[in-house]
């Protein structure tokens, strides 16, 4: 009796330990965040589109306004400017589902 208890048990043990498998999902576009004070400023990508981001979509995140823009996968020049200031400039890479954030002072 003891052995058959033992043997209907490691096959149920062995029946529950098939093989894992899992899919990712992987976005074909990445993102390109801005936060901080964003008022009053100016992004221009890749030295042509140029976007007043006043009237850009903004969301709250922890108490902050952020945007956030979809970008093809590559390499960009992201320049901010307030008026003439220009407040960040740099060249980003991003890959696809990537997200990077940049902090406007």
């Amino acid at each position: 009796m003891k052995y058959m208890i033992c043997l209907v048990f490691s096959l149920f043990l062995s029946a529950c330990s098939t093989s894992f498998s899992e899919i990712k999902q992987v976005d074909d576009k990445a993102y390109l965040q801005l936060s901080g004070n964003i008022q009053g400023t100016t992004l221009v990508l890749d030295d042509s589109t140029t976007v007043q981001l006043d009237d850009a979509d903004t969301f709250k995140l922890d108490g902050e306004a952020v945007a956030k823009f979809d970008l093809s996968v590559g390499s960009h020049q992201v320049e901010i400017r307030r008026g003439s200031q220009v407040l960040v400039k740099r060249k980003i890479y991003v890959t696809n589902g990537n997200v990077f954030e940049v902090r406007v002072p």
